[in-house]
């Protein structure tokens, strides 16, 4: 097959040589090493990267190397006349350095202008997945070819600073997952909405106790749709990720669950899609969701009504005498109902709920420590850090540090 030939063999060793910062001093050496010239002018050039990361053929559409093979080369074939018919000089290799075997042109702009750069490009889209779309196994996914081009590189100096752009340029297929050509400036700069997160966040840990399971998905499907996906920001996506694992966690140790602490982790990089994500998040939050809501039945009316009041009210200053108050009953019935419950005291629970809080807020926010401390519903400043240290192993400066770090 032409994919195994010397001279592309080489060539292919040559410019992911060149793409991963080889000088061109050493190129020049390399090329005359193995008897190959490039035959490209690294001045005015564009770079196109294309096709599905690896783990994809494997993990996802358990596609073999033969199948790699006959798509790419089936691709390469009709994308190379295209060329020749709209007079694009070109080059084209695997990427094979980092594993991910997807192809990488190197387009010259010539006499072209960005707009033809930009339409050879979507042709270059479009032909892979019509190549794509002949195997039913990547029909039936919701996987696409995202593909991705560079600004113009003016010469080889910029060369492999350019395509570590586009690499990471091309990860943000998980928040659009679908067949299209996009470019940096295509990129919306988002931060997301992280009061409307937080408050998400709360209502899920709310609606996981919820007899109405839909509520929870409506909530869950608003967080991951309409404010992680619009974001295109990974430090987000990770946020909102270790957010639901330190739910998960916590529901785990609250609810006694049955389930494996690896299985109720969640990790960004299993998923190839926002979408995908949430499908994951919303399938283990269901397990809970049963978990819980035969737990929470279990509960008397009174600790019910406790743990409903008592998450309307932590961040003031409130503990057994008040909630007591509030439900109209005596502090040491409501104690030990709570208790034999929850296994944990009345007490200890509001303390979790702050420490929890406490943690989002040094996280994400510059408040100072004794600011957090007040708007948990701890106004001693000084205890504050001793009631955090003894939850956490760390004092809350600490914990802003390392998280930060």
């Amino acid at each position: 097959m032409e994919v195994y030939n010397k001279e592309i063999f080489c060539r292919t060793m040559i410019v992911n040589e060149a793409l991963f910062g080889q000088t061109e001093d050493q190129l020049r050496m390399m090329m005359k090493e193995v008897d190959t010239e490039l035959n490209f002018d690294f001045h005015n050039f564009y770079l196109c990267l294309t096709g599905l990361p690896k783990k994809y053929y494997t993990s996802d559409l358990k596609l073999n190397r033969q199948d790699f093979v006959r798509i790419f080369e089936a691709f390469i074939l009709r994308i190379q006349a295209q060329a020749r018919q709209a007079a694009v000089e070109m080059m084209h290799a695997v990427i094979n350095y980092d594993g991910s075997k997807q192809i990488v042109f190197l387009i010259k702009k010539g006499a072209k202008t960005e707009s033809e750069i930009l339409m050879f490009t979507r042709q270059i889209m479009e032909t892979l997945e019509a190549e794509y779309q002949k195997d039913e196994r990547y029909r039936q996914s919701s996987l696409a070819n995202f593909t991705v081009l560079s600004e113009l590189i003016s010469d080889y100096s910029t060369l492999a600073a350019a395509f570590e752009k586009l690499r990471k340029l091309s990860r943000l297929a998980y928040f659009d997952m679908r067949p299209a050509v996009i470019r940096s400036q295509d990129i919306p700069q988002g931060k997301g909405d992280w009061n409307r997160i937080r408050e998400l966040l709360e209502q899920i840990e709310l609606l996981l106790f919820d007899k109405n399971v839909r509520k929870l998905e409506l909530a869950v499907h608003e967080l991951f749709i309409k404010e992680v996906k619009p974001s295109f920001n990974f430090d987000l996506g990770y946020a909102v990720i270790n957010d639901l694992n330190r739910l998960t966690m916590k529901l785990k140790d609250q609810l006694n669950l049955t389930q494996s602490s690896a299985s109720l982790l969640f990790h960004l990089d299993r998923y190839f899609s926002v979408e995908e994500t949430e499908k994951a998040v919303l399938e283990q939050l269901r397990q809970i969701h049963q978990e819980a809501a035969a737990d929470y039945q279990r509960m008397s009316p009174v600790t019910q009504q406790a743990i409903a009041w008592i998450k309307q009210n932590y961040t003031e200053e409130i503990g057994l005498q008040e909630t007591a108050d509030y439900l109209g009953m005596a502090p040491a019935y409501v104690s030990r109902t709570f208790s034999r419950d929850l296994k944990i005291s009345l007490s200890a629970y509001i303390t979790r709920l702050r420490i929890e809080r406490a943690k989002l807020l040094l996280m994400e926010t510059n408040m100072r420590i004794a600011e957090i401390a007040v708007s948990v519903g701890i106004v001693n400043r000084d205890y504050f850090s001793v009631l955090f240290k003894k939850n956490t192993g760390m004092r809350p400066q600490a914990y802003r540090d390392c998280y930060r770090q």
